[in-house]
Order: structure tokens, then C-alpha cells, then sequence
């Protein structure tokens, strides 16, 4: 594995490939780094824990790309009220994507109820901002079906013992 300290020196160092997680020291400044072998992380998770995972990357980088278009869109004059709009639902879903995690009944819920907001989202945007954010609701429809296609991943504590 080849590592770069912050020291600048950049080495190969023989790990377990297998072991999510190595600790190695700098053979120029004797640095203890902690480096992470994301195969081998990935591999140890639960298939839930995999799909979490995924809809929490997809949910931060919508969230992202809704807050960068909403914040250019505040500084276009005729696409201000989008921007606004926009802004602010961005900042909401950026402050709950802690919330989507294996185990957690409401995560399905809330993504079967997004329909109409979704439709919203588009028509706000198509009248008020652009074809832009059309793409964006696209992609939120496609991580909407994907959270419904793996509602096993989110039951709950009584859906897992239902199940047994």
C-alpha cells in the first residue's frame, strides 16, 4: 500500500489487505498513521449497512448539488425564488442524512411520502429556475426508489423480530 505522511514522505508499507484498518509509523518522522483499507471495510459490512451507506452518499451529494444551485440560482435575478427555495430544503436534508441508518423504521416512511414533494420540487424548479434542478429530482427519484427497493435494510427492532 502506498501512503503519504504529512510529513511529505511518501512510502510503501506491507498491510493486511484483509483488516479494515492498519496503524503504521513514517520511516522519516516516526508518525503513528492510521490508514483505512475501504475494500476491506466495505467487505465487513452487513449488506443493510451497505445499502445505508449508499443512500447516505447519495443523500449528502444531492444535498450539496441542491444548495450549489440553489445559492447560484439566488444570485440570478428571474431564479431567486427557486434559489431560496432550494437553499432551504438542502439545508434540511443536509441536517437529517445522520438520521439514515440500518435499524431506523422512519427512513422508508419518509422516502414512500416523497412523491409529491418530489413532483413539487420539479415544478418549482421547471417554472421558477431552470431545467437544472429537473436532474436533480431525477436523481432523488431514482435514491426514493432505491431506499423502497431495500426497506429490509431500515426495518426496525420489531420488523427484524417480526421476521424471525
Amino acid at each position: 500500500m502506498n501512503i503519504r505522511c504529512s510529513c511529505g514522505h511518501a512510502f510503501n508499507a506491507s498491510v493486511d489487505v484483509s483488516v479494515p484498518e492498519v496503524v503504521v509509523h513514517c520511516p522519516s518522522c516516526g508518525q503513528e498513521l492510521r490508514v483505512r483499507n475501504h475494500k476491506a471495510a466495505a467487505a465487513a459490512m452487513s449488506p443493510s449497512e451497505v445499502v445505508a451507506e449508499k443512500v447516505k452518499r447519495c443523500e449528502l451529494t444531492s444535498g450539496l448539488l441542491w444548495l450549489i444551485i440553489g445559492a447560484v440560482q439566488v444570485f440570478l435575478v428571474y431564479t431567486a425564488a427557486a434559489g431560496v427555495w432550494n437553499v432551504i430544503n438542502a439545508i434540511i436534508r443536509l441536517r437529517s442524512v445522520g438520521n439514515i441508518r440500518v435499524g431506523n423504521p422512519e427512513v422508508v416512511p419518509w422516502y414512500e411520502n416523497r412523491r409529491t414533494s418530489l413532483i413539487v420540487f420539479a415544478v418549482v424548479n421547471i417554472v421558477l429556475g431552470g431545467v437544472v434542478g429537473v436532474a436533480l429530482v431525477a436523481f432523488d427519484w431514482w435514491v426514493r426508489d432505491y431506499v423502497i427497493k431495500n426497506k429490509t435494510a431500515f426495518a426496525g427492532d420489531s420488523a427484524a423480530s417480526a421476521a424471525k
